[in-house]
């Protein structure tokens, strides 16, 4: 199997050494990388010129975002494969603040091709923490045994949540399993899945910026008829900027709000509003509807009075809301399961 790993670069100098020194260390030694810089002010561009200069396919004068990154990388990659069988080509999305296991490219990769409807294969990542003597330089990073994600899970308020994140692994997700779909943070694709379930051309939908656009291509590969699997004995680890756990209550995920920085609430806030208004039918908006009211218009109402960047961004994003109602066609027209098959994944 062919396999292409794509990374998003932006301002992560100090964690680019440790992830490449982890590409290096690959079982999986044909494994080509491929980075585009999103508008790092930094030192990333410069590292990587020094570096893997022959990785960087794209330097951006301004951060196109997660999704305007990572459509730039598809687009490279899938006109490289112009006219090839995709079926047995991989596309690899990794995280910069990452550190690999080194058989986990290999471990996805087997995954992969035991089953030819698998559209996507999700590692056990751990949460990774910095030394505790980083302001000096030195030291080295803390591999935790702390559950970062095991891949999503769809809640009964059509939610995508990490999978045990925030729980100590103690062997509960040691299992081989289908899941509703792969986080962004690492994930395997295979690349005729990809190209079956465009939307405007589009892999990720670049009107979601960054947050949940993960979410929205995990629902479209599923209703697409794919599916998704957690490959245990793939293993990484991740810096993250935000420590939750899983299962936490309304209100503590209210309160948590406020130790995020305010674009990214409110990017959050808005993309889970577009997820739904492209994603469920009007039976599941009907069959949820008391959850959606109680969850969502209690975060609305709390990012409406509290929030003043998330009321900003939904005043302005109007014709976002369209855009998402009018691709919703192009979503259902490719469907191949029910929701009845959604719905059985939800927690």
């Amino acid at each position: 199997m062919d396999i292409v790993a794509h990374v998003l670069s932006w301002n992560g100098e100090k964690y680019l050494p440790d992830l490449f020194a982890s590409f290096d260390a690959q079982t999986k030694k044909e494994l080509i990388v491929r980075v585009v810089d999103n508008g790092s002010t930094d030192g990333s561009v410069a590292y990587l010129q020094g570096h893997y200069p022959h990785a960087i396919v794209a330097r951006n004068v301004k951060n196109l975002g997660f999704t305007g990154g990572h459509n730039q990388l598809f687009k490279f990659t899938f006109e490289k494969w112009m006219g090839q069988d995709l079926k047995n080509k991989a596309i690899v999305l990794i995280n910069q603040d990452m550190i690999l296991d080194p058989r986990m490219i290999e471990e996805m990769a087997r995954v992969l091709t035991e089953n030819e409807n698998v559209a996507a294969v999700q590692p056990k990542i751990y949460r990774l923490f910095p030394p505790s003597n980083e302001e000096e330089g030195v030291g080295l990073p803390v591999k935790s045994d702390v559950l970062d994600t095991t891949g999503l899970e769809l809640t009964r308020s059509w939610r995508l949540e990490d999978r045990g994140a925030g729980a100590l692994d103690a062997g509960q997700y040691d299992a081989q399993t289908d899941i509703i779909g792969a986080t962004g943070t690492i994930v395997m694709y295979r690349a005729s899945a990809l190209l079956s379930v465009l939307v405007d051309s589009e892999v990720f939908d670049n009107d979601y910026f960054a947050y949940k656009e993960d979410c929205d291509l995990a629902l479209r590969l599923r209703r697409a008829g794919f599916e998704s699997r957690f490959a245990p004995l793939a293993k990484a680890w991740h810096y993250r900027g935000v420590y939750g756990a899983q299962k936490r209550s309304l209100w503590q995920r209210l309160t948590d709000r406020r130790g995020r920085r305010p674009f990214l609430a409110a990017l959050s806030t808005r993309n889970q509003l577009l997820l739904l208004v492209k994603n469920l039918t009007c039976a599941d908006a009907f069959r949820a509807f008391p959850r959606l009211l109680l969850e969502e218009g209690t975060r609305l109402i709390y990012a409406m009075l509290f929030e003043r960047e998330t009321r900003k961004m939904l005043f302005a994003s109007p014709r976002l809301f369209w855009r998402a109602f009018a691709k919703r066609k192009e979503v259902f027209a490719k469907a191949k399961v029910s929701s009845e098959v959604l719905r059985s994944y939800m927690k």
